[in-house]
């Protein structure tokens, strides 16, 4: 091998003299590949490129919601069938399974985490039609099986449901009483439909709706059920755990909006355009607690 030649296959043998390591430094700052003390070599630079954020760059958001130990937890309130004047097989068919209680509020009294809470992700920005996020490759395409919410002892199961513009929601009465569903909804109809046993009302490929949609059954009124459709598949609900966590979703500033049924927006008004967040291409933010309590 020549005097001026370098063995590039073995780089540590590779010693620059003092003009030739200036040069490289001159040039690594005049295209801005010098960080801190490390001068990145030519082979270097596509690397850095791959690695710094980019619009295709995605990362994870996760957290809990618990209630706030500032405030008194909210009272667990028995249904009172007696009041409500059920009787035989409805009565027999709600309470095989023990009490039964509203559900207006779902909370872990030893941990305070909150269930049945809607977590989503919006652009940022505060108008009331925010741009749309950009969304992962392989989240393009809506799949999976219809969604389906069945009539048990304890009430419409599950209480909550997140779905997204395309998906079907089934709602079955597979119970041996007679039921309703009674619904108002923006963009998926409207309707008091009666559900006897073995029937189902089915919501083919969902629309959009800015608004949560209520179902409830007018037989039995404590039987509430919540569903939001999102145009977007970055959002999430929580579990009996108050956890939720939302996966490949654009890289950079964006807010996310946390609503639960009785609470409305955490936030207040404001909170509907929810809290400002940054979200770091290959990493995970983790917000940690998010506590709510009533609003005074």
């Amino acid at each position: 091998m020549k005097h001026n030649e370098v063995n590039t296959s073995r780089p540590q043998d590779y010693f620059p003299d003092r003009r030739e390591v200036l040069r490289e430094l001159s040039l690594a700052a005049s295209i801005g590949a010098l960080v801190t003390h490390e001068v990145l070599w030519p082979s270097k630079w596509t690397v850095a490129s791959e690695r710094r954020s980019s619009p295709g760059d995605w990362g994870t958001v996760k957290g809990r919601v618990v209630w706030d130990e500032s405030a008194k937890l909210p009272e667990r309130r028995q249904v009172d069938f007696v009041k409500l004047k059920i009787q035989g097989e409805d009565l027999r068919f709600f309470t095989s399974q023990g009490p039964v209680y509203y559900e207006d509020w779902v909370i872990d009294p030893q941990t305070r985490a909150v269930q049945h809470v809607f977590i989503w992700l919006r652009s940022n920005s505060t108008e009331r039609t925010p741009p749309p996020l950009p969304v992962h490759p392989s989240l393009k395409d809506v799949t999976g099986p219809d969604i389906i919410m069945d009539q048990e002892p304890l009430g419409y199961r599950p209480h909550a449901v997140a779905l997204r513009v395309g998906q079907t929601l089934v709602v079955k009465n597979s119970s041996p009483i007679f039921h309703s569903l009674v619904w108002n909804s923006e963009n998926n109809g409207q309707g008091n439909r009666a559900m006897p046993r073995d029937t189902e009302v089915r919501f083919e490929k969902v629309k959009f709706e800015r608004t949560p949609i209520l179902f409830s059954c007018a037989p039995h009124p404590w039987e509430r059920a919540w569903v939001r459709i999102y145009d977007h598949p970055y959002f999430a609900l929580t579990g009996p755990d108050g956890r939720f966590e939302i996966k490949l979703a654009p890289a950079g500033k964006a807010r996310i909006c946390v609503w639960q049924e009785t609470l409305g927006f955490r936030g207040g008004k404001e909170g509907r355009f929810g809290q400002p967040i940054v979200i770091e291409a290959g990493a995970t933010l983790d917000l940690g607690d998010l506590k709510i309590k009533p609003v005074s």
